[in-house]
């Protein structure tokens, strides 16, 4: 028992110096890839983590007979320091932590089976080469957004409807009133901020309206400020279809809003039918990650737009 304690503090000091070793080179190849703009791309968001729980394997004891709610565990607390240290190490904010969480944990899990694979597959004397095509898979995939052979569909239109009991002069009227969106928001939108401040001006085709954000990266500290600029390209009866001319905001570092078109229509029935469309570039991939999110992210944010900013309030 006696020797077993000096080895097993020696494991641990080892394996403490790997894991300091790894949050450093984990930085420094994040930086890396930020100085050479390659932080929007696969590289970031599944090379990195790959390489990571690469390492994490090859760093974390293993059992005799690991298992999910052991072993697997025990990786997951240690990649979670790994984040965490890479975060600290880049200033990184709370946002970007969140958004990260489930691909780098996703891959981890992948990575994980693959050795469990394995090892299951050489005990039962046989072959592995089928599975292996998982982490040539994984590193491949990493280069997505690096070559334009391995890039996909980046422009993205997302389209509500909503039908409201008033006429369309009404619903424009509302619409030149002073806007304030103080609404509840489902967990994913409440990560980014809201307008602190928007100037409208009126509804006349060529006005910009100016929509001001303040973003805290730390909850109370490391202070982000930007803007919006929204033209009114073409405002008809029937439609109004608006430009964004400028987003400085923390929300332009995921994706380039390019502007929106909005339809009016009067039903028999005296309602207003109101087609609100959004038009976005995404910036990040993976694709397959980034894509879902981003279309489900702006397509809230459009059913919230019409709720709050088309319905004529009603005075008490």
């Amino acid at each position: 028992m006696s020797e077993s304690t000096p080895n097993a503090s020696g494991n641990n000091r080892k394996r403490n110096i790997s894991i300091l070793l790894i949050i450093g080179a984990a930085s420094l190849i994040i930086r890396l890839l930020i100085s050479y703009e390659f932080d929007r791309s696969a590289l970031l968001y599944v090379g990195v983590p790959f390489l990571v729980a690469v390492a994490l394997l090859y760093v974390v004891e293993k059992p005799a007979k690991p298992g999910l709610t052991g072993y697997y565990g025990y990786l997951v607390l240690w990649s979670l320091i790994v984040m965490l240290g890479t975060s600290i190490v880049l200033f990184e904010g709370f946002v970007c932590v969140v958004m990260f969480m489930p691909i780098y944990f996703g891959i981890l899990l992948l990575m994980y089976l693959f050795q469990v694979a394995i090892q299951k597959l050489e005990s039962n004397n046989k072959g592995t080469h089928y599975v292996q095509v998982l982490p040539v898979l994984l590193f491949l995939s990493a280069f997505e957004g690096v070559v334009p052979s391995m890039t996909f569909e980046r422009e993205y239109s997302v389209t509500r409807e909503l039908l409201v009991d008033a006429s369309i002069q009404n619903i424009q009227q509302q619409l030149a009133q002073p806007m304030e969106l103080q609404v509840e928001r489902n967990w994913l939108l409440s990560l980014f901020p809201m307008p602190t401040n928007i100037d409208a001006g009126t509804l006349s085709s060529g006005d910009v309206h100016q929509i001001d954000f303040v973003y805290h990266r730390w909850f109370v500290t490391n202070t982000h400020k930007g803007h919006m600029k929204l033209e009114l390209t073409d405002v008809q009866p029937n439609y109004i279809r608006t430009t964004f001319l400028e987003d400085t905001s923390y929300i332009g570092n995921y994706l380039n809003l390019k502007g929106t078109e909005i339809g009016f229509e009067t039903l028999d029935n005296g309602k207003t039918k109101i087609v609100l469309t959004i038009h976005y570039h995404r910036f990040l991939d993976p694709a397959w990650y980034f894509g879902p999110i981003q279309e489900y992210a702006i397509g809230h944010t459009a059913e919230l737009l019409l709720a709050e900013l088309f319905v004529p309030k009603t005075e008490s």
